[in-house]
């Protein structure tokens, strides 16, 4: 198997999974890692978090217009995680954006291209449950 590196930095390759950071204050989550909560303004977070895999879809929309390469339409949406945080992502299994609201989404991770070393690049996306 080729080399493999996260897309995005918040994303854990082996096992499959998201980091962020969660406020010692508060209790907030967030995807990314930060210095400072959006929810109470402490500066005392806690960062490389595991966050849930799992969650409920919160909004989506199609996207039908995008980057040279990225083949649309595709839909993409928010995922509010089991536990705390929000993901904006590439929602996979949703024929319909509007009936996707409110169904749960579990991570699923992929490569995403493959650099002219081999190495690959891995990026996620939620697969939306069959109603």
């Amino acid at each position: 198997m080729p080399p493999q590196i996260p897309a995005v930095a918040y994303l854990r390759i082996d096992p499959p999974g998201l980091v962020g950071s969660r406020c010692a204050d508060c209790g907030a989550v967030y995807l990314l890692a930060r210095i400072a909560c959006a929810s109470c303004g402490g500066a005392n977070l806690t960062a490389d978090v595991e966050l849930a895999t799992t969650g409920t879809v919160t909004t989506a929309t199609v996207v039908r217009r995008g980057m040279p390469g990225v083949p649309t339409p595709f839909t993409s949406g928010v995922v509010a995680l089991d536990g705390g945080g929000f993901v904006r992502c590439t929602l996979t299994g949703a024929e319909d954006p509007v009936a996707v609201v409110g169904r749960r989404a579990a991570l699923e991770t992929g490569v995403v291209g493959t650099d002219v070393a081999g190495t690959a690049a891995v990026g996620f996306t939620f697969r939306v449950e069959a109603a």
